[in-house]
């Protein structure tokens, strides 16, 4: 299992208990580094140069899971918890079908209503939609939440994607390659969205429109679709006015590669 984790610690402790058992691959990427006395006990502790990102510190995961000889690898959130049986689950699908490369569980909020399962990515506009709809069993998505995310330890992210977007993109490139991409709805993974950055916050809304310009920009009449569905959303959801300047610099962001 490999742990991304930025900065929330009381989240962090809640998803090692959820691991308790697995053998947990700690990618710490927090800016400062944990305190000594703050570094729990894993099976193997990773540092990064710090806020190097959600994919990088993924991939530097992966790479050690692989490494020592692990075939699957399950990508969990700081901000995640699993329930359950959610991880047996997820393993026992991808012995079932060996095609499958990437496998997920239903997303939960801490209310236990239904945040994702699966991910819906219209090729044309580029427009994103999580689906909230569980199906009865094992059904091929277009992407899956990183936030839980059973993989092969082969698999890298794309490391341009610094925060979002990143598991919508590894997703597409493995279902162009002909593999599936699969939601098992009888694991289930708790998750608290906005755990290392706040959902309505002005560097939420620069890390997502970059990240969705990179992930379906390459056309160029798609930007400015992309734009209006991100101020559309801002818009809706009543501000704060501060996410307007995140638009702006993530639109720069994109522009700049």
């Amino acid at each position: 299992m490999v742990i991304p984790h930025h900065s929330q610690r009381e989240l962090l402790q809640r998803a090692l208990a959820s691991a308790q058992g697995w053998p947990v691959f700690l990618v710490d990427d927090s800016p400062a580094g944990l305190p000594p006395q703050a570094k729990p006990t894993v099976h193997r502790l990773l540092r990064t140069a710090g806020s190097s990102g959600f994919a990088a510190a993924c991939n530097a995961g992966l790479e050690a899971a692989q490494q020592a000889g692990f075939q699957w690898a399950l990508l969990l959130n700081d901000d995640a918890c699993l329930q359950p049986g959610c991880l047996e689950a997820l393993l026992a699908a991808a012995g079932a079908h060996p095609d499958a490369r990437a496998l997920g569980p239903v997303l939960l909020d801490e209310q236990g209503q239904v945040e994702s399962a699966g991910i819906r990515l219209h090729e044309h506009s580029g427009r994103i939609r999580l689906q909230q709809t569980v199906p009865r069993k094992i059904q091929a998505v277009h992407a899956l939440s990183g936030a839980c995310l059973l993989l092969e330890s082969s698999q890298r992210f794309d490391e341009r994607f610094h925060f979002g977007f990143e598991d919508l993109e590894l997703c597409r490139r493995l279902r162009r390659r002909g593999h599936s991409v699969l939601l098992v709805p009888s694991a289930r993974c708790v998750h608290r969205g906005g755990g290392t950055v706040p959902h309505r916050s002005r560097e939420a809304s620069r890390r997502a429109l970059h990240g969705h310009l990179l992930l379906v920009g390459e056309r160029p009449w798609r930007r400015p679709l992309v734009l209006a569905m991100a101020l559309g959303q801002v818009l809706r959801e009543g501000g704060p006015p501060e996410r307007l300047l995140g638009l702006w610099q993530g639109w720069r962001d994109a522009r700049k590669g």
